[in-house]
């Protein structure tokens, strides 16, 4: 009877154990990790503070579904690999799709406004009035970005690699390279920012829709259904229309 109720002892601590540790891991499951670069005014990162259009929907987004979520900092090719991995990272906010992407993010349908994609030149030379003017041009290129299939498939324009918009910004003005493809608000947003004068061109392409992005490798991939209920949410109730109120 002793041994009985020594081994009874032995089952119910296991099974608190085991229930101890499966309560912890799917606490541990909610902690969203969401990983991308300075990008103002979608993702404004200065020292350890996160605020834009993309990273206040997330905080409403995970307040609504009931989930932790932490931000880090990383350059965009590395937020990338880092959702390939599945290392320390669950979640991109805005990335364009693409079939390479695809093979190792889930695009959810839980997706922000398009974002038209604009050339800045320097204030002295002509602009960009069509796609054939990029012709014999040196563009800035940022790592890892896409725009437009047909810009993004040339291989016969000169793009020239840069980690970091503003990097690219400067050699414009400098004259360094001759013109600079970005995305429209961000690019309005960085020259202000930094009181950098180029010229925006004539020439503007229609963006692609941007989108919440899941790595394929995550946990997070158990909420997406909610992720993308909620998304609706905020939309229909107004609450989207503030957040972008409040980086016009």
């Amino acid at each position: 009877m002793e041994k009985s109720l020594q081994n009874l002892g032995i089952t119910l601590l296991g099974f608190c154990l085991v229930w101890t540790v499966s309560c912890r891991n799917v606490e541990a499951q909610t902690v969203i990790k969401v990983v991308g670069n300075h990008a103002p005014p979608y993702r404004i990162i200065k020292g350890g503070d996160f605020s834009g259009i993309y990273i206040d929907t997330m905080r409403e987004l995970a307040k609504r579904m009931g989930v932790e979520v932490s931000f880090a900092s990383v350059p965009f090719a590395r937020a990338l690999i880092m959702m390939k991995q599945g290392q320390n990272a669950d979640i991109m906010l805005g990335p364009n799709r693409n079939s390479q992407r695809e093979a190792y993010m889930v695009y959810t349908q839980a997706t922000f406004s398009q974002e038209n994609k604009a050339f800045y030149v320097h204030p002295d030379s002509p602009g960009i009035t069509r796609y054939e003017d990029l012709i014999g041009k040196k563009i800035s290129v940022h790592i890892g970005k896409i725009y437009f299939s047909q810009f993004d498939q040339d291989s016969s324009l000169t793009k020239e690699p840069i980690s970091d918009y503003i990097i690219g910004i400067r050699k414009v003005r400098k004259k360094r390279n001759d013109v600079i493809i970005m995305p429209e608000r961000e690019g309005d947003r960085l020259l202000k920012e930094h009181n950098i004068k180029l010229k925006k061109s004539p020439y503007i392409v229609k963006g692609k829709i941007s989108y919440i992005t899941i790595s394929k490798k995550s946990s997070a991939l158990t909420l997406q259904k909610r992720l993308e209920e909620t998304m609706e949410e905020i939309k229909k109730d107004g609450t989207m229309d503030a957040i972008l109120d409040r980086y016009k």
